[in-house]
């Protein structure tokens, strides 16, 4: 039986209808998902031996929380991955903005210097293609958002898969092993409605809200993202031809 990990960016345990969200999206019968905290300081050792891992959202920021605890350790597991690890790793939103920090990216604040919180569209690039079968044109992939800061520059050697209205790296993988998507693909719009804008509802105006509660009703379409993630966790690493520009 293969085991895999969600690693929990949360500092306290619990919120187990989120962390179940993402079990669900990327798991597979007769698999073990196990869910690690690097707000521990166990984390190191409990984080050996998996499949693959997919890394969660987190009220954290790799920029102003760098030097915490949580953020040191799942830096320096990222590092090690990189260097001689083998397993893959899907990082979500705050997941995503790790991947590139720890691997030579930067991290900063959305160009709007808004927080957004609602739904964006993607728009898929050339070198998606081949990664999503020839499919990027065959309708739209739309994610829920909730961020404030984003990847603004992508670590050497990545490749920018998919791009939004709002931000310019919403998926990108590097080395063809670890997958950034900025938006929440186990995320459906009654945990947007219900959860991410009750915690948020303080950073926006009337008229702001007004705009994010339109978005919220808007339709939700993960597959393509959600199918990228599963290829990457069952093959362990994405043709490298296949990202070539």
């Amino acid at each position: 039986m293969k085991k895999y990990a969600v690693i929990w960016c949360v500092d306290a345990p619990g919120n187990e209808e989120w962390q179940g969200k993402i079990i669900s999206t990327f798991a597979r019968k007769d698999e073990q998902w196990d869910v690690l905290h690097p707000a521990q300081a166990d984390f190191p050792e409990r984080a050996t031996g998996y499949a693959g891992y997919v890394i969660s959202g987190s009220p954290r920021s790799v920029v102003d929380d760098a030097q915490t605890p949580l953020v040191r350790r799942l830096m320096a597991f990222l590092q090690a991955q990189a260097r001689r690890g083998d397993a893959p790793v899907v990082g979500l939103c705050f997941g995503s903005q790790a991947i590139a920090a720890a691997l030579g990216g930067q991290v900063g604040k959305n160009p709007s210097g808004r927080f957004k919180l609602g739904v964006d569209q993607l728009r898929w690039g050339v070198q998606a293609q081949a990664l999503i079968g020839g499919q990027a044109g065959g309708g739209p992939t739309s994610l829920v958002q909730s961020h404030g800061e984003c990847v603004t520059r992508l670590p050497p050697e990545a490749v920018s898969l998919a791009s939004s209205a709002t931000i310019p790296h919403e998926v990108f993988l590097v080395d063809g092993r670890f997958l950034g998507i900025q938006g929440h693909p186990e995320v459906d719009r009654r945990f947007l409605q219900e959860t991410f804008m009750a915690y948020h509802r303080a950073l926006f105006d009337d008229a702001q809200w007004v705009r994010v509660q339109e978005e919220s009703r808007q339709p939700l379409d993960a597959d393509r993202v959600v199918a990228l993630g599963r290829r990457l966790l069952d093959a362990g690493r994405l043709p490298a031809a296949a990202t070539e520009a």
